[in-house]
């Protein structure tokens, strides 16, 4: 099948599938399965994300309106900033944070992307809106970890909780369905494997934080 015919969410699996392996066992979310993240590891982890994931919203609502695709496949629940402000109150942490190096890269890339490409915004957000998929199923391995019960502080790791499935479902149809060029297509593609980078890269700054 070529490029062309390929659908996109099939590219962008395709096209990632090397880098989410990677990110998948690095020792951040290891320690999430596993049940052997504390809660001032989350937290740590809370506070930063909450900044990357507030200026990819922003950026978003920026161009919302006058991009095509932004405004097709970006629905307001999709945007994480409240998620994360609702965390950061259950556990008591102060949004006003340092960011680190890694996070500050994300920043650079997400505030490039809104002055160059909006579309590279929606390959950014792909990875993310995809992360959640797998996060439902670290939620319920801290839940039981923790010995907590519901989504108090875990809004920003399991957002939509039991339709998750079918919210993901709907994000790839209607990804699909867009008038994507080939050029545009790529472009996706790399864009979301810059999103795996940066992540990654937050994570290691965590790791080491909490070494």
């Amino acid at each position: 099948m070529s490029t062309e015919d390929r659908p996109m969410s099939q590219m962008m699996k395709e096209g990632c599938a090397d880098l989410h392996d990677k990110a998948e066992h690095a020792k951040v979310p290891t320690r999430m399965v596993s049940g052997e993240m504390t809660t001032e590891e989350y937290g740590l982890m809370l506070q930063q994300d909450a900044i990357w994931n507030k200026a990819l919203d922003q950026a978003i609502l920026k161009h919302r309106d006058a991009n095509p695709y932004l405004k097709a496949l970006v629905e307001d629940v999709q945007l994480q900033g409240s998620y994360f402000d609702a965390d950061l109150a259950h556990f008591g942490l102060p949004a006003d944070c340092e960011p680190t190096p890694g996070v500050r890269a994300m920043c650079d890339t997400i505030e490039e992307a809104s002055n160059a490409n909006p579309l590279t915004l929606l390959g950014l957000h792909y990875v993310r809106e995809g992360a959640n998929n797998g996060n439902h199923y670290v939620a319920k391995k801290l839940r039981a970890a923790w010995g907590v019960e519901g989504d108090e502080g875990l809004r920003s790791m399991d957002p939509y909780g039991k339709n998750q499935r079918a919210l993901w479902e709907k994000f790839k149809v209607t990804l699909d369905a867009q008038p994507f060029t080939p050029e545009e297509k790529e472009h996706m593609v790399q864009s979301g494997r810059v999103m795996f980078e940066r992540v990654m890269a937050i994570h290691e700054d965590l790791a080491a934080a909490t070494a």
